[in-house]
């Protein structure tokens, strides 16, 4: 069905703009963190708490954002939390002591805690079904396409003019967005200049346009293992992703003796390839296989445990000789995990309770986020005592076994409804 409009894909394009800024102001200080080191003179273990410091904030509202996002709405929230991280990163950049740059961090996380659950609820409301792929791998793919331009530009910048800068920077980039989406995100039902044609086609597809947190939906989301199966199955993944997306400029440093500048451009070209993999196999061979009549739940357990499976690669980085084995090794672990990340992020919306599709996002990056802590302070630990990156990144292959397990429970078939009764009464 073709329909006139495309005012839905604008709407996904701001949301995966608010996306990509969200991660530039996150890796910035990955970027920044071995100038932080010689200033502050950190080891290790103490700049795996330095970086954690976002994730702990960013963990602790998951819950209360997707409640708030079910409640008030993604438009309102995000005004807000949008002038938030602006300020929290702009701290950040003139922050005189180490105190102040961890209390920035942890406002940062407060701050950007509603963004993906709010993209996550302004898709399910925006896009139908038989195009969530796409728009699900458009603003999560946004999250490795900032990485890849982040590093080199950050690493460009803070070679110039010191790792501040950097921070100003993606101070800037926060406060465009925010004016971008005051003045550009409505829901379909409120937005003025959505044609009538497209409208239609969004909610017969089946969004969730009008989809208010309702009471109670919370805890019945929390009695069903499925959902605590699909929160669990995603923090495996992110504890590996986001091990990598924290360490990686980190390890090409320490693992290779390169300077930060180079460092940058290393770890740009594995989150190149892996935007490439989520918007074609995460997102549109999703989209295309569905269409074409293939079984939905199949299509996409498969293509999820594909990818998850295709990351355990990671634990070969660590025993990589050379930067480019390295590089070589990273594409292919994040490239699965990119198209693991759509079909994940879609669940929410496919399998919350009405009104719960927020609150069950927010289970689901609470536990994706409280898994990166400790992953972040794990690896860091686990890198000064064996002196190299290859212990920690050989955990993240057990991570992810343990993942596709819970994703199996996931995306197990439905038993048939009872028919039985009726079939032996026409029997007798």
């Amino acid at each position: 069905m073709r329909t006139r409009g495309r005012a839905r894909w604008a709407i996904g394009g701001l949301l995966a703009g608010g996306i990509m800024v969200n991660f530039i102001d996150r890796a910035a200080l990955s970027v920044a963190s071995s100038s932080l080191a010689t200033e502050f003179d950190l080891d290790l273990g103490q700049l795996g708490l330095v970086l954690s410091a976002f994730t702990w904030s960013y963990c602790l509202v998951q819950l209360p954002a997707g409640l708030l996002v079910d409640a008030v709405g993604v438009s309102r929230l995000l005004r807000v939390a949008s002038l938030l991280w602006a300020a929290a990163t702009l701290l950040t950049a003139v922050a005189s002591g180490l105190g102040l740059i961890v209390l920035a961090r942890l406002l940062l996380g407060v701050a950007e805690g509603p963004s993906m659950v709010g993209a996550a609820k302004a898709t399910a409301a925006w896009f139908p079904i038989a195009e969530r792929g796409r728009a699900t791998a458009l603003f999560d793919g946004a999250t490795k396409l900032s990485n890849m331009v982040a590093f080199p530009l950050l690493a460009f910048v803070m070679s110039e003019w010191g790792w501040r800068a950097g921070f100003l920077f993606s101070a800037a980039l926060s406060l465009v967005f925010s004016a971008l989406w005051w003045w550009g995100y409505r829901d379909p039902s409120a937005h003025l200049r959505l044609d009538p044609g497209e409208r239609k086609f969004i909610l017969s597809g089946g969004a969730r346009d009008t989809d208010p947190g309702r009471p109670g939906r919370l805890r019945s989301a929390l009695r069903s293992p499925v959902i605590w199966a699909l929160a669990l199955g995603f923090a495996c993944y992110g504890y590996t992703i986001n091990v990598v997306l924290t360490w990686m400029p980190q390890f090409f440093q320490t693992e290779f003796d390169v300077r930060l500048l180079d460092s940058g451009l290393y770890s740009m070209i594995p989150w190149g390839v892996a935007t490439v993999a989520e918007v074609t196999a995460g997102g549109w061979l999703v989209d295309r296989l569905i269409r074409r009549g293939r079984d939905p739940r199949r299509v996409r357990k498969t293509v999820l445990l594909t990818g998850l499976t295709l990351g355990a690669t990671a634990g070969a980085a660590g025993t990589a000789g050379s930067p480019a084995v390295a590089v070589c090794w990273m594409s292919l672990s994040l490239s699965g995990l990119a198209i693991a990340a759509p079909v994940a992020w879609s669940l929410p919306g496919l399998l919350a309770p009405p009104g719960a599709v927020g609150a069950v996002s927010g289970l689901m990056n609470f536990a994706n986020t409280a898994a990166t802590a400790g992953g972040v302070v794990l690896t860091g630990r686990l890198a000064d005592l064996t002196g190299s990156f290859h212990t920690p990144f050989l955990c993240t292959v057990a991570v992810l076994a343990v993942g596709v397990l819970l994703y199996c429970v996931v995306l197990r078939p439905r038993p048939a409804r009872r028919t039985v009764p009726a079939v032996r009464a026409h029997s007798t």
